[in-house]
C-alpha cells in the first residue's frame, strides 16, 4: 500500500487538537482512517470495514511472536497510538493485553476514533517510568514508539533493556520497531540489547534505517520453522509475513 498516495487523496478531518505543542489530527477517506501527529506521516492506518486487520508489513512483523509463543500470554504494548495491536490481539481470548501510553489525548483519540477495545487495560504513563516501577511480568513486550519520526533516546540505553529484562518472564520475547539515525547508533542499540537479551534477530525495512528487532533470552525460531508455522496459522491475518520472514537476519549467539 502506497501511504503517500493515500495521504494525497481527498480526505475528511475528523478531529484535531494540540497535544503539548504537537498537533494531533485524525483523518479518513471512504475506506481508511488514520492519524498524523507532530508533523509525522500516516500513523495507525485502519480499514474502516475490517478494523481488526493489521495493514502494514512493519506492524505485522511485530506480531510474529504469535507463530511460536504458546498461549495464554501476558502482553505489554509500549505505545498505544491508534490501537492497531489492541484491536487485533483483543480478538484472541488467550491474550491478556496491557498498553502504556504517555499521552492522554492519544488514549482519548483511540477510544473515540480507533475502536480501542474496552477489555484492554490502558495505562497513561511514560514507558520508562512504567517499566521501572511495575511489579507485573510479561511473556511478550512490544515497543513501537516514535516522536517526530525518531525513536526515543532511551531505546539506545542500557537501563531500558535491563528494566525490560526484570519484567520479562522466562522465555519472553521483546519486539522493537527501531529507527536509527546512523549505523553507529544502530550498532550501539544492538550492543545494549545484547547485554540483556542474548538472542537477536533483525528485519530490515529501509536499508537498516528502520528495522524490527526481535530479542529474547531464549532461541528465536529459524526462518524455515516460522514459514511452516505461518502456513498453519489462521487466528489473525499475518499474510504479509510470507515475504517478511525470508528477510530475517540472526545475530550469532556466543
Amino acid at each position: 500500500m502506497d501511504l503517500n498516495k493515500l495521504q494525497a487523496k481527498q480526505n475528511t478531518i475528523l478531529h484535531q487538537q494540540d497535544d503539548n505543542g504537537s498537533l494531533l489530527i485524525v483523518k479518513e477517506t471512504e475506506e481508511y482512517r488514520w492519524f498524523e501527529y507532530g508533523g509525522q506521516d500516516i500513523q495507525s492506518l485502519m480499514n474502516l470495514q475490517f478494523p481488526t486487520r493489521i495493514l502494514t508489513p512493519v506492524s505485522q512483523s511485530l506480531l510474529i511472536f504469535l507463530l511460536w509463543k504458546n498461549k495464554p500470554l501476558k502482553v505489554l504494548n509500549l505505545g498505544l497510538g491508534g490501537a492497531a495491536f489492541e484491536r487485533t490481539l483483543s480478538t484472541m481470548s488467550s491474550i491478556l493485553l496491557t498498553s502504556v501510553e504517555a499521552s492522554q489525548p492519544i488514549i482519548d483519540m483511540a477510544k473515540c476514533y480507533f475502536k480501542l477495545p474496552k477489555k484492554v487495560h490502558v495505562i497513561c504513563e511514560n514507558a520508562e517510568d512504567y517499566i521501572r516501577t511495575t511489579q507485573t511480568t510479561y511473556d511478550v513486550i512490544l515497543c513501537d514508539m516514535f516522536f517526530k519520526e525518531k525513536s526515543p533516546e532511551f531505546l539506545f540505553s542500557t537501563d531500558f533493556y535491563e528494566q525490560l529484562q526484570k519484567i520479562s518472564l522466562n522465555k519472553s520475547v521483546i519486539i522493537i520497531n527501531l529507527q536509527a539515525e546512523t549505523d553507529e547508533q544502530l550498532l550501539m542499540g544492538l550492543f545494549e540489547i545484547k547485554k540483556s537479551f542474548p538472542h537477536i534477530a533483525l528485519i530490515d525495512f529501509d536499508d537498516y534505517k528502520n528495522i524490527v528487532i526481535i530479542c529474547s533470552p531464549d532461541e528465536i525460531p529459524k526462518r524455515d520453522v516460522l514459514q511452516e508455522k505461518l502456513a498453519d496459522f489462521s487466528q489473525v491475518d499475518l499474510s504479509l509475513l510470507e515475504k517478511i520472514i525470508p528477510k530475517i537476519r540472526y545475530i550469532p549467539h556466543r
